[in-house]
């Protein structure tokens, strides 16, 4: 009873204002403005009162016993910024409140049973572990800036097996790259990708690195 005399009541009040409300979708409402928030607009529509995220709303149209005032446009909520690195060919991981710079090493070419030097090759890096760390279950997302022309499908991922004192990829036949690991790229600017494992990591070393050079960009991935 008291909700339903609190909406007569603000009726009686907007009487004789016929507002009209613009919508992005074309929409347009007729009724009182009742005001808003920074995420949302009140409108009363058909002795109801509505509520319309702001972001919808392209402008209002005041009127005050049919006189039209004025033309409120109400400005669209702006998208947040899309998170870049500053320099190019480098990749970073994206973190909760920025990017996260990866372990920067370099892999060196060994060949195992090299009897007749054609053994499988691995590429070693120093140290078990790396301390750049995230756990299981964790949205990893590359983003790497390229420079005009640059293909982001340079970078590739490597699962690396940890040992005592080094972590190396998988063997490979022939001095060829080993195995990669399936990712995602998605194009955010003009010269900025993200790149996505294309299923989860399992806990261990990987290493993201380009394909023409031994530099290695490493993490690790725990329970």
């Amino acid at each position: 009873m008291i909700a339903r005399f609190t909406t007569v009541t603000l009726a009686l009040l907007v009487a004789g204002r016929a507002d009209t409300l613009r919508l992005r979708n074309g929409t347009a409402l007729t009724g009182s403005w009742l005001g808003g928030t920074a995420d949302e607009v009140r409108f009363m529509v058909d002795d109801r009162v509505q509520r319309y995220p702001r972001a919808d709303v392209v402008s209002v149209d005041f009127t005050s016993n049919g006189v039209s005032n004025a033309i409120a446009p109400v400005a669209p909520v702006a998208p947040p910024p899309v998170l870049e690195p500053d320099v190019t060919g480098v990749p970073f991981m994206r973190g909760a409140s920025g990017l996260i710079s990866l372990e920067r090493t370099y892999a060196m070419p060994v060949r195992g049973n090299a009897t007749y030097g054609m053994g499988p090759s691995v590429y070693r890096i120093q140290g078990p572990q790396s301390p750049v760390r995230v756990r299981r279950g964790d949205n990893i997302v590359f983003v790497v800036r390229m420079n005009s022309g640059g293909d982001p499908r340079r970078f590739e991922l490597y699962q690396l097996e940890s040992r005592m004192n080094y972590r190396q990829t998988q063997p490979s036949m022939g001095g060829g790259r080993p195995p990669a690991l399936p990712v995602t790229i998605n194009k955010i600017s003009d010269y900025t990708y993200e790149i996505s494992p294309a299923r989860q990591l399992y806990p261990g070393e990987y290493s993201f690195s380009p394909i023409d050079s031994n530099q290695s960009y490493c993490f690790g991935v725990s329970y």
